[in-house]
């Protein structure tokens, strides 16, 4: 009985062993297998073709792109497409798209408001014959021409009198009073302005007392460094074009060809520019290709982000943002 309960055991912990390997391994093959790309372009007079793709472990993982035709990204896991932005949807699903929207539509008297409802009772009430009728019978001219509707009218006459002489004096005063709140948002305004500028100020002076500290100097080389190894890391390894430009300019044409000898070194001898002074013109042929490594970004994002400095500069800017009011 004890031996059989230690062989289960071992045959267990052969598995477990095995299931870690395996799992180490994959993690391996993840952070260090680089994703190789390659991008092509192609640019004439009549139009522009760009085809990008990536592979991963092989080909088990591609990812490709096109440009203009079919003009979407297209992810495949082996012979099983993972995404694809530019699948066309199946004729049931439209069928039940148009369906939800006709559903959805709802007929034109429902959405009249209540409001226009009632206001369009209204004018009918009025419109109908009865209350022609009513506004014509003898009863109606007896209650217009009797003494209680005729008091309205003495009212009128009451408010067409002259008016007091507190009554001009607060029309003579109303241009000045007017001139009085226009000089005073005028100030209000001047207050505001002045009020924002102090604080931008003090904002512009806090982060540049930030920004001279030793700390952050040593941070920014900490960032420069980081930055410096991934982007070694993602550039191209091969490059090959031979572009034909113009800027229109002979001036702008020759500057962006200076620039142009000025990276010669770094760009190798693949790379071919010729300019062309007297048009504007853009023709070519551009082929990319390198390989990133998740290992390399991982590691470097890690470094930079487990940085006492950076904890302690992004604190700065928080306290920073307190003291203002922000």
């Amino acid at each position: 009985m004890p031996e059989m309960i230690l062989r289960i055991l071992s045959i267990i912990g052969i598995v477990l062993l095995i299931l870690l390997g395996m799992l180490l391994l994959s993690l391996l093959l993840v952070l260090f297998w680089p994703v190789t790309y390659r991008v092509k372009g192609k640019k004439d007079s009549e139009k522009l073709t760009v085809t990008a793709k990536a592979d991963w472990l092989f080909g088990l993982v591609r990812v490709r792109y096109a440009y203009p035709e079919p003009g979407n990204v297209v992810v495949k896991l082996l012979w099983k497409t993972l995404a694809d932005t530019g699948q066309k949807k199946k004729p049931s699903e439209k069928k039940q798209e148009s369906g939800r929207q006709t559903e959805n539509a709802e007929p034109e008297e429902k959405n009249v408001p209540v409001e226009s409802k009632a206001s369009t009772e209204a004018t009918d009430a009025e419109g109908s014959p009865e209350a022609a009728e009513a506004e014509g019978s003898p009863e109606a001219a007896e209650a217009e021409g009797s003494p209680e509707a005729a008091e309205p009218a003495a009212d009128v006459e009451l408010s067409t009198a002259e008016p007091t002489a507190d009554a001009e004096e607060s029309v003579h005063n109303k241009p000045f009073s007017r001139i009085l709140e226009k000089i005073q948002n005028i100030k209000y305004t001047i207050s505001k302005i002045y009020d924002k500028i102090k604080e931008i100020w003090a904002n512009i002076s806090y982060y540049a007392a930030l920004l001279r500290e030793e700390d952050t100097a040593l941070l920014w080389k900490h960032v420069k460094l980081r930055l410096g190894n991934i982007l070694k890391d993602i550039r191209p390894r091969h490059i090959k074009a031979d572009v034909l430009f113009g800027t229109g300019a002979p001036d702008t044409t020759g500057y962006t060809f200076g620039v142009y000898c000025m990276l010669l070194p770094v760009l190798g001898k693949n790379v071919c520019v010729t300019p062309d002074f007297n048009r504007k013109v853009l023709e070519g042929n551009v082929d990319v290709s390198g390989r990133i490594t998740l290992y390399t970004l991982a590691w470097n994002a890690l470094k930079l982000l487990l940085d006492k400095k950076l904890k302690l500069f992004i604190k700065k800017m928080k306290a920073g943002r307190k003291e203002n009011g922000r």
